[in-house]
């Protein structure tokens, strides 16, 4: 699938480390995240939504809806890529729900576009169920396009690149920001991300994966789970983008057992922050569950069944529960909150 981001596999976890690991401050931390990381993604999200924008208002009416869709789904996974977790400027803005709120309100669609609004100010009349990606999705998968559904699909990409925008705008601001000479603001934004960090994990095991599946079992005679696409397809690749984002943020990359992250240079993940803290039993631990879930996404079929999503999401639930009883408490973060900018 176009878009989605390739799992790495890793080798076998060592039992140590082959080199020292230095101390990594929160703030070491925080400058990785927010200075060296987030922005090019945040900077990948707009140049994306921007190119969505021109597709849409140049060749709504002249091309397939399946070459918009294409462009649609390269556009949701730099979404995905910067949104899980949801930390810093998406959570603020709120972003999650102004431009990926499901599950869409076909009624509330169809409302606004029998309102034929014109512009964006117009737009903001218009409820979240009735915008954003599942909004274009569902007019994307219409046989064709009249000159009015041209019209609505255009303000939604253009209210997705504002976004877009407002956010790489508020990351490159962050990016500039001196965290030693906050120790406040450190303190609370180390705190955020790493409780945001098991949000996102939750709400990829259980908002997307799980909970569909166990409300389809409820609602018995043979219904199947409402994901949040359309296609299994589309979910597949969701799932695997959003997952790759999280493990960036706390699996060691290739090589870095032998040559650490650097503070101001490098992304520092988790698995790092507990090996800078002497952790190696527990970093192992962490690295060979991640790895664990690296499996169950990639041996994944095309088309899963009930007992294979519950399996891939028991996977994750180990994850979590690693999580919550060990490695939180490890960096010396209490679990109050995650995931603040949920639908």
């Amino acid at each position: 699938m176009t878009g989605a981001l390739a799992l790495v596999t890793l080798p076998a976890v060592p039992a140590l480390a082959q080199v020292a690991f230095p101390y990594y401050r929160g703030e070491d931390a925080l400058q990785g995240l927010y200075a060296q990381h987030m922005p090019a993604l945040a900077r990948a999200f707009e140049a994306q939504a921007r190119a969505l924008t021109a597709a849409v208002r140049e060749q709504c009416t002249q091309v397939e809806p399946a070459m918009l869709l294409q462009v649609w789904r390269q556009t949701l996974q730099a979404w995905l890529a910067l949104s899980a977790p949801a930390v810093g400027p998406v959570v603020t803005r709120r972003s999650q729900r102004q431009i990926d709120f499901w599950p869409m309100r076909p009624p509330l669609l169809q409302k606004a576009l029998d309102g034929q609004p014109r512009t964006l100010a117009d737009m903001a009349r218009v409820g979240t169920p009735a915008k954003g990606f599942p909004a274009m999705e569902a007019l994307l998968l219409a046989q064709a396009f009249d000159a009015r559904t041209c019209g609505y699909l255009t303000l939604v990409a253009e209210g997705i690149e504002a976004e877009a925008s407002a956010l790489r705008d508020a990351f490159d601001r962050l990016a500039a920001h001196d965290w030693t000479e906050d120790e406040e603001g450190a303190r609370t934004a180390f705190a955020e991300w790493i409780n945001q960090w098991l949000g996102g994990l939750e709400r990829l095991r259980w908002i997307e994966i799980e909970q569909p599946v166990q409300r389809a079992r409820t609602a018995g005679q043979g219904r199947p789970p409402v994901f949040a696409r359309r296609s299994m397809d589309d979910n597949l690749a969701a799932w695997r983008t959003q997952w790759q984002a999280l493990r960036n943020q706390a699996r060691l990359a290739p090589g870095q057992q032998d040559a650490p992250p650097q503070p101001g240079r490098d992304l520092i993940p988790i698995e790092a922050l507990l090996m800078g803290k002497g952790q190696m039993a527990l970093a192992q631990r962490w690295a060979q569950a991640i790895d664990s879930v690296d499996r169950a996404l990639a041996t994944l079929p095309a088309r899963p069944e009930g007992d294979e999503w519950m399996a891939l999401s028991a996977t994750m639930k180990k994850l979590t529960a690693l999580y919550q009883q060990d490695i939180a408490s490890a960096l010396d973060v209490p679990l109050g909150f995650s995931d603040t900018d949920g639908d």
